[in-house]
């Protein structure tokens, strides 16, 4: 087991007194959640000895969507002219040109997907319009909350319908286990940015029922690169059951437990294919999502600290 703590204090101005919290995080491996785990009881067994009234459960999105089967096969897609065109036209014309302007990163980005078939791409941004619409259709990647990564074959996860309720049932099963009050919070590695000087609104590039939080999609992700000065990057905080700590605080819980937490097999469908050493997806089994230790579930606890002096 891997224990941490992390100092959040808040600001101080003139050597004023300042508050701080010390924040506790717990971290131990799982095995793969397959389609049907009991993902809630895994949970428990790991961490009941751990948890008390106030702790948070922060769990992936991803890896409860496998889990509840919110999966789907892009294999029986089937590209059309119409999808492979405006695919083409939005990664490697507009992305790659914009992204190398903006943010100086398009070559990279135009390498990325050189290596995957622009049939395979097609088929991608068909699911995420289907899902999420246009505003999503033109994000560059992870388009609508579709994850491609840490799955077999061509499947792909979904971004968790009434991600809301999923987040409350899990709650009450883990209370109801524990005896404890426990809180329980769901992310997902995409990306929201918080302006600087505004403490209650935040834009996603993805579905988010947390409140404050806004789902522009693409249109989201151009805003946070294009003006990092003006927002603060983390990921996304998908659901949140329990007591409201602000926004803010939830979007910190949220990034410290994506550091911890890791990539599993990768960050990219790529990478997956070059960590196992697979030439294509059809390949990949799942069997293969074993080779390594996955971390979806962590557990963590806010305590405060005494006023101290800057």
């Amino acid at each position: 087991m891997f224990v941490m703590a992390v100092y959040d204090c808040g600001h101080i101005y003139r050597n004023r007194l300042s508050r701080c919290v010390r924040v506790k995080v717990f971290k131990k491996p799982f095995k793969y959640w397959f389609p049907g785990s009991d993902f809630v009881r895994e949970i428990v067994d790991r961490y009941k000895e751990f948890l008390d009234n106030g702790s948070f459960i922060v769990i992936t999105e991803k890896a409860i969507s496998v889990a509840l089967g919110n999966i789907y096969d892009e294999g029986i897609i089937k590209p059309d002219l119409i999808s492979t065109y405006f695919t083409k036209i939005v990664n490697s014309h507009l992305w790659g040109r914009l992204l190398y302007r903006l943010f100086r990163r398009g070559e990279d980005f135009l390498d990325l997907i050189r290596e995957i078939p622009l049939e395979y791409l097609a088929v991608h941004k068909k699911l995420s319009i289907k899902y999420g619409g246009l505003h999503h259709f033109i994000k560059p990647y992870s388009e609508a909350g579709i994850d491609t990564t840490n799955l077999p074959y061509y499947y792909v996860s979904l971004p968790l319908r009434n991600a809301d309720k999923i987040a409350r049932e899990i709650r009450d099963d883990i209370v109801k286990l524990v005896n404890k009050d426990i809180y329980v919070l769901l992310i997902d590695t995409d990306r929201t940015f918080k302006p600087k000087h505004i403490s209650s609104l935040a834009i996603s590039t993805r579905p988010s029922y947390v409140k404050g939080i806004i789902d522009l999609g693409g249109l989201g992700y151009i805003l946070g690169r294009l003006f990092p000065e003006k927002f603060t990057e983390y990921p996304t905080p998908v659901a949140y059951d329990g007591y409201w700590l602000g926004l803010p605080r939830i979007l910190k819980l949220s990034r410290i437990a994506e550091r911890l937490m890791g990539h599993g097999l990768g960050r990219t469908a790529i990478e997956m294919l070059r960590n196992l050493g697979k030439s294509s997806f059809d390949k990949v089994k799942w069997v293969d999502m074993n080779r390594i230790k996955h971390y979806p579930a962590i557990v963590v606890k806010i305590e405060k600290i005494k006023h101290w002096k800057g």
